[in-house]
């Protein structure tokens, strides 16, 4: 199996059953899920799926030789994502924006995945427990393949990181007892200075904000309203979508046709702001290889960890209004 990826180039997939459980239902499922969930409305350049996202993050498992295990786990980790992806953790209100995580064991048991699993001799009870494969499950401030993936991805879409440095990045990250490192210091700093400006550019700019917030208000007078159900999450986001659109509802009508390509939001006080609400400030602090063994970046400079705690201060809340 030959498959185009935006980062990676032409990727080539020869375990049988890598390729069969690519080709199945609920990983075909992906491609019609966003990456961003509500975003990519306003802003149609935020155009990556699931699918996408989940290649690209077994992509780097299976470049660092991880076992097969694992990089079924690395292929299959956003198997349960809801439709619009984390919009539902606004609708639901989970501080972690891991609401999808709690369906993964019921998602993958219920389909055809166990018996491809079966057949091809890997036990489902491993490929499950995601917590031991901790270049998959690394906690931040940690990097892991799927924090890795969705940097280099959202960045190279959004015109922010050109393919050279990803590529530079590709090159010289290097693993050890389950943890990535660097060995350039220069490097490592431009790594997690990238990323936290993503995180701010990206996945917490006001547009991000306002549209998360108005896709998850249509949902919830949907659900309240019973035009959708808590089962129509695990559609995707067209099925979901069209539901919405075909309830004929005033309110949900008028929040949706918000979500629209230009009308963007701005940052705004509590006072003032539509939508004002806590959101989740990432940062990536990654080790670099040092005669004293592995030591964060930001013991190395320690300006770094001023600019973390800074960072995670001013984003932690975040007020937005749509611009007129």
């Amino acid at each position: 199996m030959k498959i185009m990826n935006r980062i990676y180039g032409k990727i080539e997939i020869a375990n049988p059953v890598l390729i069969e459980l690519i080709e199945s239902k609920p990983f075909q499922r992906l491609k019609k899920i966003s990456q961003d969930g509500a975003p990519h409305y306003i802003q149609p350049v935020r155009d990556v799926t699931r699918f996408e996202h989940s290649i690209g993050v077994w992509y780097l498992s299976h470049k660092y030789n991880r076992t097969l295990e694992e990089q079924i786990a690395s292929l299959l980790h956003d198997i349960p994502h809801t439709a619009f992806s984390h919009v539902i953790d606004f609708v639901v209100r989970t501080e972690k924006h891991d609401y999808h995580d709690k369906f993964t064991k019921n998602i993958i048991l219920n389909s055809k995945i166990p018996s491809i699993l079966e057949r091809n001799g890997v036990e489902i009870e491993k490929v499950l427990q995601k917590g031991n494969y901790n270049l998959l499950e690394n906690e931040l401030p940690d990097i892991s393949v799927d924090r890795w993936d969705y940097f280099m991805r959202d960045g190279y879409t959004m015109g922010f990181l050109p393919i050279t440095i990803v590529q530079t990045f590709l090159d010289n990250i290097y693993t050890k007892n389950d943890n990535f490192y660097f060995t350039d210091v220069r490097l490592a700093a431009l790594f997690s200075i990238l990323f936290a400006n993503f995180s701010r550019l990206i996945w917490l700019d006001p547009t991000s904000h306002g549209a998360f917030f108005l896709l998850a208000e249509a949902i919830k007078i949907g659900l309240e309203s019973k035009y959708i159900t808590k089962e129509d999450f695990f559609t995707n986001d067209e099925i979901l979508l069209e539901k919405l659109k075909n309830s004929h509802n005033k309110e949900i009508s008028r929040l949706l046709s918000r979500l629209e390509p230009g009308k963007e939001f701005e940052y705004a006080n509590e006072q003032n702001a539509e939508f004002y609400g806590p959101n989740k400030p990432r940062y990536v602090n990654p080790f670099v290889k040092t005669t004293n063994g592995l030591q964060r970046i930001s013991e190395l400079v320690p300006s770094l960890d001023y600019f973390f705690k800074e960072f995670s201060a001013n984003y932690k809340n975040l007020g937005v209004v749509q611009q007129i």
